[in-house]
């Protein structure tokens, strides 16, 4: 993948199939998100079986999130988006023949590891595809990809199941998976070598190359920014519905909707707002519009609260994500692009996993109210976090 960093360049073919292959594969993961602990329920599963095998995705992308991105930077984005696309496929096609709670907790694992290899390919193979120079933009484009299956794919696979069961839900991701496999075969094969750190090393080179990727303050910094974001945006995602209905507030589902929507809105504007607005101001007006909307959340009493606490987090995330993304991307070499990804990813991964589990016990002590601000608080953390990584950037420049 060669470019000229002419500013006209990167809305490919190869730009747009990435972004349609992400947004088959992640709808067809979502369908699951909130359809699930139902089928579990229906196979006889209880509560705790539930949390477990919704978990298990997460947990074993984490595991294989930094493996990939080694291999990835010795075997090029392509090979890899189209074996973890294949994974994908032939896991929902065994779930829909292989129906209880040991098979199901088992192709979860392995859906997990699939999807680790696609998100993380693909988002390397974006990467590849932006001009330097308009890294930030594409980067913004490309994450709007990855936030529409967020609001559709729960919406699409409750629908499902209510009208033709589970096992069309299954049906329908193997569907959107088969078309996404297929469309990765007509991605142009990469015509430069994505191997060239590290290629020709052992396993323990490639060890080593990890880890200095890990060293990078260009790399953590905003992976642990955008891990303090996401660990307390678990919290929402996890007990909003819980939540409103001890609040009594109906339509809490339209809470991701509308934040989707604003993301998607946002993320079209971000081109001019990434050249009129200061990049250190973008980054904490953004944090702050996010710990404003856990802070929001804890005080809602109905839905015009939990829906403007909706657009203050879409306003917020929408900007942070693709910044941060573009800080990893610029602090590193092309050879170690995958790596880094990883990491980035890793770093999510593990927010949103683990993240459920302390806010349950927080909830569960102190209440919903008290689990918010806490959230808030992670928020302004993550600014605390962004001004000293600025800081250190401004005393090495």
């Amino acid at each position: 993948m060669e470019y000229t960093g002419e500013k006209s360049k990167f809305w490919t073919k190869d730009f747009l199939l990435v972004n349609t292959i992400t947004l088959l594969a992640m709808t067809a993961i979502t369908t699951q998100m909130g359809t699930l602990p139902l089928y579990v329920t229906a196979l006889g599963g209880s509560k705790a079986v539930a949390g477990s095998i919704v978990g298990i995705l997460g947990i074993s992308a984490l595991f294989f999130r930094l493996p990939i991105g080694i291999l990835l930077d010795r075997y090029g984005r392509r090979l890899l988006l189209t074996i973890g696309l294949g994974i994908l496929f032939l896991d929902f096609a065994l779930l829909n023949v292989l129906q209880t709670l040991l098979m199901l907790f088992c192709l979860r694992l392995i859906q997990g590891i699939g999807n680790s290899i696609q998100a993380t390919s693909a988002a390397t193979m974006a990467a590849d595809l932006i001009p330097k120079e308009q890294l930030s933009v594409g980067l913004g484009y490309f994450s709007i990809s990855q936030a529409v299956p967020g609001a559709i794919g729960p919406l699409l696979g409750l629908a499902v199941v209510e009208a033709y069961g589970f096992e069309a839900l299954f049906r329908v991701a193997l569907l959107l998976t088969s078309v996404a496999f297929g469309l990765s075969f007509f991605l142009s094969a990469e015509s430069r070598s994505v191997a060239v750190a590290g290629g020709n090393n052992g396993e323990k080179g490639g060890n080593t190359e990890a880890l200095s990727v890990l060293k990078n303050r260009g790399v953590t910094f905003p992976s642990l920014i955008m891990f303090l974001i996401c660990f307390a945006n678990s919290g929402v995602i996890a007990f909003i519905a819980q939540f409103a209905i001890e609040k009594n507030i109906t339509g809490s589902g339209y809470y991701f909707t509308l934040m989707t929507v604003v993301t998607v809105l946002i993320r079209f504007l971000f081109p001019s707002m990434i050249n009129r607005i200061n990049q250190t101001f973008l980054i904490c007006a953004s944090i702050l519009s996010i710990s404003a909307a856990f802070g929001l959340l804890a005080y809602a009493d109905d839905l015009v609260h939990l829906l403007s606490a909706a657009v203050l987090y879409g306003i917020g995330f929408a900007s942070l994500l693709p910044v941060m993304n573009t800080l990893v991307l610029q602090s590193i070499s092309d050879q170690e692009r995958g790596r880094a990804i990883a990491i980035f990813s890793a770093a999510l991964d593990v927010a949103y996993g683990g993240g459920a589990m302390l806010w349950g016990v927080i909830a569960s002590l102190f209440g919903f109210q008290v689990m918010y601000l806490f959230c808030g608080a992670f928020g302004l953390t993550a600014l605390f976090v962004y001004l000293l990584f600025a800081g250190k950037k401004k005393q090495m420049s």
